[in-house]
């Protein structure tokens, strides 16, 4: 190596390298994106469903609910795994508390809320 200097990789010991690496852009062509689309039309087909069901009393009142609260879970999973990219990551366990955390708020929201409603009566 006649007057070309070596320019030294080794590790620095402050994570350098791990972060440079780990930042640096990902060029590649993006698939046509038809899981996507076919978790749009799902969504919507569900979305519809449901409101079908409310709006032109398919089923007795106390069926509707169950079927309801069904088609929400699968529309959530659905949206979760498609739109949220829950199956795309480094690995799902960290992505459990996160969820968790969310379901604890979503149910704390929903559950107030409609705690609020059956007392309003009460309070006025």
């Amino acid at each position: 190596m006649d007057g070309e200097e070596q320019i030294d990789t080794a590790p620095t010991g402050h994570g350098d390298e791990v972060e440079v690496g780990f930042l640096a852009p990902r060029i590649h062509a993006a698939p046509f994106p038809g899981m996507q689309i076919t978790g749009y039309v799902l969504s919507m087909a569900l979305t519809l469903a449901a409101f079908g069901l409310v709006a032109y009393h398919w089923l007795p009142l106390s069926s509707l609910v169950t079927v309801i609260l069904v088609l929400a879970f699968i529309q959530a999973a659905l949206q979760l795994g498609i739109f949220m990219h829950l199956r795309e990551a480094r690995g799902t366990a960290w992505h459990l508390p996160v969820l968790a955390l969310a379901l604890f708020v979503g149910l704390g929201i929903v559950g107030f809320s409609i705690w609020i409603m059956l007392f309003k009566s009460g309070v006025s």
